[in-house]
């Protein structure tokens, strides 16, 4: 089976068939939703659908009741994914491989799920904090939104910039980013290198408007593609590099003497 993204069902698969299923993120999340039950003790296969990102809710509930110890370490060491998906951490405290200290820290998380959402940001922060960097860069493709923008101020910028790069990151998630000022100028300039955000005008201005961006990327986003309005905005802002503030005065003058020139 070359393409297990073709696959039009999971039934009466291979053992490397399923492998190649189960280490596959350009699939369809349903065909990774009843391998757990068609290989009931393959523990590495197992592993690899814990640690896939497209595994449907229902197989990890699945495998968390029934997983063996190794298996239901690995979902524990996630706790990410188990604050934002208490139902699993539930069908953990169902499995009797848990260890009595595992079941502790699991009865930890579902605790801290049910606290208000100030203080269930806290707690997200702590468990993000409490990561090794391997679990940081999974988490920065696979976590949800709160997660991103925790991650995207983590001090190492090879995570930060996982999160740029992540398919889940929406455009509203990187305006917001591109108007940041406490971030890494390289997640700014990885913002820029990329042509969906590049075609999107509010994250072109968000950039230009953070002096954290360097100068060399402002100038190359395109200053006369803007309206007259938005140049007159940059000329007049104080907080940006002066020399940004002369180029779009510099546009707007050379507008204004052209034969075309236009009024808005």
């Amino acid at each position: 089976m070359s393409d297990p993204s073709a696959t039009p069902t999971p039934s009466a698969l291979t053992r490397d068939e399923a492998t190649r299923l189960a280490q596959s993120e350009e699939i369809e999340p349903r065909l990774l939703e009843e391998l757990p039950a068609q290989f009931p003790e393959d523990e590495e296969l197992w592993k690899l659908l814990v640690g896939n990102p497209l595994t449907p809710l229902p197989a990890m509930i699945y495998m968390a009741e029934r997983a063996p110890a190794s298996v239901a370490a690995q979902l524990l060491e996630d706790r990410v994914f188990l604050f934002h998906n208490p139902v699993v951490g539930h069908a953990l405290l169902k499995n009797p491989s848990l260890s009595a200290a595992d079941r502790r820290r699991v009865q930890w998380i579902l605790h801290e799920t049910t606290k208000e959402e100030p203080e269930r940001k806290k707690t997200l922060v702590q468990l993000i904090r409490e990561m090794n960097t391997g679990q940081k860069l999974a988490l920065a493709k696979k976590g949800n939104k709160d997660a991103r923008m925790i991650l995207i101020k983590d001090p190492n910028d090879m995570i930060a910039l996982e999160v740029i790069n992540s398919p889940r990151i929406s455009d509203d998630e990187i305006i917001n980013v591109a108007q940041m000022r406490d971030i890494s100028d390289k997640v700014l300039r990885a913002i820029a290198n990329i042509r969906r955000f590049r075609a999107n005008k509010l994250v072109v201005t968000s950039l230009l408007h953070n002096p954290k961006t360097p100068v060399g990327v402002s100038l190359g986003l395109g200053l006369p593609n803007l309206t007259d309005r938005e140049l007159q905005f940059l000329a007049r802002d104080r907080n940006i590099p002066a020399a940004v503030s002369r180029a779009a005065k510099q546009v707007l003058d050379r507008r204004a003497k052209g034969p075309a020139a236009k009024k808005e």
